[in-house]
């Protein structure tokens, strides 16, 4: 018999959010269907029982609370289900008061995919795949030269990172990053842009978000091949 996999509805989440997050979710075996508005969601999630949505934030007729309100309705074949709402920045308020209130939980729209990923497994109690905990050496330009600080990945994708570190870095500032793997003789290199300062509260660490911006040689490749391996095999 084939397994059941977990169904994810995905409402109103912009193409390029969407295209970065796709791959996560297809690596959790989930499947997914998308709708292009939140309230659109509502009524498939009425008739269709799902196990988790995921919702844009900011509906486009209706209020995040009239949308949840007939999602958890009990009329509803997904009352029972998960729910994540996607905020953009300064747009988080409405969302966070609705935690508890039907809402389990809220992230960025600009959070790597990958850490959207790992909150996704947790609502869906999918037991956790293989976390890379790799160390770091960060490369920075100063008014006098150069920089070195050290940290340790937290998430990762082939298009960025949150690092955990203790060293300052600005949003913008560009950095030179060597990725340590076990087992590669050469670190990964890339140059990569700071986009956001860590959360403590959100992501549980004092860090950094960065954007990749160049990889040198062929450390793309060793990086997409490392992470596909990851995601392959599962934790014991």
């Amino acid at each position: 018999m084939p397994e059941k996999r977990p169904i994810v509805l995905v409402a109103g989440i912009g193409r390029s959010s969407f295209d970065g997050l796709a791959p996560v979710l297809d690596r959790q075996k989930l499947e997914v269907v998308q709708v292009t508005s939140a309230e659109d969601s509502t009524k498939l999630a009425h008739s269709d029982p799902v196990d988790l949505v995921i919702l844009d934030s900011e509906p486009i007729t209706m209020s995040l609370e009239e949308v949840v309100a007939l999602i958890r309705s009990p009329s509803s074949a997904s009352n029972k289900a998960s729910l994540l709402v996607l905020a953009r920045p300064g747009a988080t308020d409405e969302a966070r008061a609705l935690i508890g209130r039907g809402v389990n939980r809220v992230m960025l729209a600009g959070d790597p995919p990958e850490l959207i990923g790992q909150r996704v497994a947790e609502l869906l109690d999918i037991a956790p795949r293989t976390t890379l905990r790799l160390s770091t050496r960060f490369l920075a330009e100063v008014a006098d030269g150069a920089d070195e600080a050290l940290g340790a990945v937290v998430t990762i994708s082939t298009t960025g990172m949150l690092v955990e570190t203790d060293t300052l870095f600005l949003p913008g500032q560009h950095v030179m990053i060597a990725i340590d793997v076990p087992g590669l003789d050469e670190p990964l290199t890339v140059k990569a842009e700071v986009v956001r300062q860590a959360d403590p509260k959100r992501d549980g660490i004092e860090g950094i978000g960065v954007r990749f911006l160049k990889f040198a040689g062929d450390s793309r490749a060793r990086l997409e091949e490392i992470l596909g391996d990851a995601f392959d095999t599962p934790l014991p």
